[in-house]
C-alpha cells in the first residue's frame, strides 16, 4: 500500500478538485493534497533509504534509483504548487484556463510521473511515459492562444511519434527475453532482466536494435539533438510553472527509462554498443544546442535550449561510465533541475511584470526588479557551471571521468560548448540588466509564495555546491549500485 498512496493521492485531489467552483478554494486544496503527496513520496524514499527496496506485485517496485528520482518529482512539484499560488491569481476562469483544472492537470502530470518511477514492468513503464505526454500536452497549451495550441499538438504529436519507437524497442526486447527462456510473465521485468543477463547476451544484434529504438523513442522526450523540435516550444507557451516541470521532472524521468535500459543492455552486451550511443547523442545535443542559445532572442526559448544542453551532458555521463561518470550524470540531473526550477520562475516574474519574454525588449531589470534579477543571475550563473554552484560540481566529475578514460574529443567539446554558453549567457543578461527599458514593470512587488521557492532553490544550488549531505550521497551511492 505503500507503493499505491502515491498514486492514488494525485489521481484523488484532481477529481475533486475539478468540483471546485473557484479559483481561491481550488489552490488551498492543492497546497492540502501536494503536502500530502510530498509526505507519501518521501515516506517511499525512506523506506527504500532504510530497509531497501519496496515491492507491491508484479508491477510495482522502488528501489535506490527510483527513490532517488522520486526525491526530485516530490521537492520540484512541491516548490511549483507554492510559486503557482500567486502565479495563477491574473487567470481568469473561462473555459480550462482556470485554477483548478490547471491544478487538476498538474496532478495528474505528478501521478504519471510517479507511476514513470515506480514501474517494476517495462510495459507499464511505457504506459506510464505515454501518459506524461497525454498529461502535460494539456498544460503546454493551458493559455488557450494561437501559439500555446500549436506547441501543445506539435509537443503531442513529437512526443507520441518518438514513444512508438520506444514501444517497438520494448516489443523487440521483450521478443528477445522469450527467445532466452525467461516466461512470459516475467520477459518485461526489470529486475528479472538484469538477472537473465547471461541467457539474454545469446543474441545480441535483437537487443542492440531494441536499444536504438529505445534511445531514439525515449530520447525524443529527454530532448536529444536532433528529436528535440518540440522542447523550444513547448517550454516557451506553457505557463513558467509547468515549464519547470517539464525541465525539471519530466526529462529527468524520460533519462531515467534510458538508465533502466542502458542497465540491461550494458550486463547482456556489453558497455560498448550502448554507452557509445548515449555518447554520440550526449555531444551531438550539448554541442548544438550550445550553439543555439547564442542566438536566441525569447528566454524561455534560451532555458529550452539549455535544457537540451544539459540532459547531453547528463547522457555523456552515463555514457562514460565509470563511478565518477555515473555519480556525476546523476547529481547533474538533480542539480540542474534545482537551477532550471529557479531561472524559469524568474522569467515567469518578468513576463508578468513586462508582458513578454522576448529580451530585446526587456531592459533595466537590475534597476526595476532586483529580487528577480538576482534571481535570474543566480540561476544563470550556476546553469553555465561555475563554482562554488552545485552545477560545477556534477560537471566536473563528469569531465574528470572523460579525463580518466582520455576522452580528450569528448572533454575538448564539452569544454569548448560551455564557453560558448557562459559568453551567449551574459551577452543576453547584460542587455536585459543594463541597457534602456522600452516599458515599465506592470508591478515592483515579489510575492512571498514566489519569493520562498525562488530563495529555496538558490539555497539549495549553493548548498549543493558548497557540500553534498552524506545521506543524500549515500543514496546516490545505492542508486550506482543498482545500475
Amino acid at each position: 500500500m505503500m507503493l499505491l498512496l502515491p498514486l492514488l493521492i494525485p489521481l484523488v485531489g484532481a477529481a475533486v478538485l475539478l468540483g471546485f467552483g473557484t479559483n481561491g478554494r481550488a489552490r488551498l486544496l492543492a497546497l492540502v493534497v501536494g503536502g500530502v503527496e510530498i509526505v507519501a513520496v518521501l515516506r517511499v524514499v525512506l523506506a527504500v533509504y532504510s530497509s531497501g527496496p519496496v515491492r507491491f506485485g508484479r508491477y510495482l517496485r522502488a528501489d535506490e534509483l527510483s527513490a532517488f528520482f522520486l526525491l526530485n518529482v516530490a521537492l520540484i512539484s512541491g516548490l511549483v504548487l507554492v510559486y503557482s499560488l500567486d502565479y495563477l491569481r491574473h487567470v481568469e476562469g473561462e473555459r480550462f484556463s482556470s485554477a483548478r483544472w490547471f491544478h487538476a492537470f498538474l496532478f495528474f502530470f505528478v501521478f504519471t510521473m510517479v507511476g514513470v518511477c515506480l514501474s517494476s514492468n517495462l510495459g507499464l513503464l511505457w504506459i506510464m511515459m505515454e501518459a506524461t505526454t497525454l498529461a502535460s500536452a494539456l498544460l503546454v497549451g493551458f493559455y488557450n492562444t494561437r501559439g500555446a495550441v500549436e506547441a501543445g499538438w506539435k509537443y503531442l504529436i513529437v512526443c507520441t511519434v518518438g514513444i512508438a519507437f520506444a514501444l517497438f524497442g520494448t516489443i523487440v526486447l521483450y521478443l528477445a527475453a522469450i527467445k532466452s527462456g525467461l516466461s512470459p510473465e516475467t520477459a518485461l521485468d526489470w529486475t528479472a532482466l538484469m538477472a537473465a543477463f547471461p541467457r539474454l547476451g545469446s543474441d545480441i544484434p535483437l537487443l542492440k536494435l531494441a536499444f536504438v529504438f529505445v534511445v531514439v523513442g525515449y530520447g525524443t522526450k529527454v530532448g536529444f539533438v536532433p528529436m528535440h523540435s518540440w522542447l523550444p516550444d513547448a517550454h516557451a507557451e506553457a505557463p513558467s510553472p509547468i515549464s519547470a516541470l517539464l525541465s525539471g521532472v519530466l526529462l529527468n524521468c524520460a533519462m531515467y527509462t534510458l538508465l533502466r535500459y542502458d542497465a540491461i543492455i550494458s550486463r547482456a552486451t556489453g558497455t560498448n554498443f550502448s554507452h557509445t550511443l548515449l555518447l554520440v547523442f550526449g555531444v551531438l545535443s550539448v554541442v548544438v544546442a550550445g550553439l543555439l542559445i547564442v542566438v536566441q532572442r525569447d528566454l524561455k526559448r534560451l532555458l529550452a535550449y539549455s535544457s537540451i544542453e544539459h540532459m547531453g551532458i547528463v547522457a555523456i555521463g552515463v555514457g562514460l561510465g565509470g563511478t565518477l561518470g555515473l555519480y556525476g550524470a546523476l547529481l547533474h540531473t538533480f542539480n540542474h533541475s534545482i537551477g532550471k526550477t529557479l531561472l524559469f520562475f524568474a522569467a515567469g516574474n518578468v513576463r508578468q511584470n513586462f508582458g513578454t519574454l522576448r529580451m530585446d525588449r526587456i531592459g533595466g531589470l537590475a534597476r526595476s526588479l532586483p529580487k528577480t534579477a538576482l534571481a535570474l543571475a543566480l540561476g544563470s550563473v550556476a546553469i553555465v557551471g561555475l563554482p562554488p554552484f552545485s552545477l560545477f560540481v556534477s560537471e566536473f566529475a563528469i569531465l574528470s571521468e572523460a579525463f580518466a578514460q582520455s576522452r580528450l574529443l569528448v572533454a575538448t567539446l564539452f569544454l569548448v560548448t560551455l564557453s560558448v554558453v557562459f559568453g551567449g549567457m551574459l551577452h543576453h543578461l547584460f542587455g536585459m540588466f543594463f541597457r534602456e527599458s522600452k516599458r515599465s514593470p506592470a508591478a515592483t512587488h515579489m510575492a512571498l509564495s514566489e519569493a520562498v521557492p525562488i530563495a529555496i532553490a538558490a539555497a539549495g544550488l549553493v548548498w549543493f555546491g558548497v557540500h553534498i549531505p552524506a545521506g543524500f550521497k549515500a543514496l546516490i551511492d545505492r542508486a550506482i549500485a543498482v545500475l
